[in-house]
């Protein structure tokens, strides 16, 4: 079964700026939603850097143009706490730290769709470039998913070539989030699974 989520964690544990469990600390998370009564919005002020988070509510349709697939929408959001304020009066020099800090993540999303895009050319029977500018744990990484018959179709499902994301406001002590959102199209089950039912 394509997991979205176990792939993006192991993504986070290879790409440098989030670092998932290095040195023991979490960068990576599956939530319901970003929304101040949750334990992760509630918890997460503590941590220093740059953090990830998989929405895992169900966000999903029947497709429009094709009633025979189902539209499902991933929500991603990349956070990083700005640096703390300065007595400087300027203002210009005020808002360079917000400002830096929502261009980190439209990079981290640009990084990440980049990795999903290679992987679905993959997984589309093209061969991993020879001359990718990444290390041997990075390939291992791309192959591996891209060439698991589960993952392989999920990936092709990815609409990455619709991807929407953009900025949220800041939240708990500057904390920068952008939120991007992926859909996939899967087949629908069309049948009653007999298997289900007493």
């Amino acid at each position: 079964m394509f997991r979205l989520d176990i792939l993006l964690e192991r993504w986070a544990e290879l790409y440098t700026p989030l670092s998932h469990t290095k040195d023991g600390c979490k960068s990576f998370f599956r939530i319901g939603m970003i929304d101040a009564q949750s334990y992760f919005m509630r918890n997460f002020s503590s941590m220093g850097g740059a953090c990830m988070a998989y929405a895992t509510h169900v966000d999903a349709e029947i497709n429009k143009q094709n009633t025979k697939a189902l539209s499902y929408r991933h929500v991603i959001y990349f956070l990083i706490k700005q640096p703390a304020g300065t007595l400087a009066t300027n203002q210009v020099t005020d808002e360079m730290g917000p400002t830096e800090a929502r261009f980190q993540t439209d990079d981290m999303v640009q990084d990440l769709l980049a990795v999903l895009f290679t992987m679905k050319s993959v997984a589309n029977g093209k061969n991993l470039p020879s001359d990718l500018p990444v290390d041997s744990d990075v390939r291992q990484f791309l192959s591996e998913f891209a060439s698991d018959p589960a993952y392989r179709e999920g990936l092709r499902g990815l609409q990455l070539e619709e991807a929407h994301w953009g900025t949220l406001p800041p939240v708990l002590n500057g904390w920068q989030i952008c939120g991007l959102t992926i859909e996939q199209i899967v087949p629908r089950l069309l049948c009653v699974n007999q298997e289900r039912y007493v």
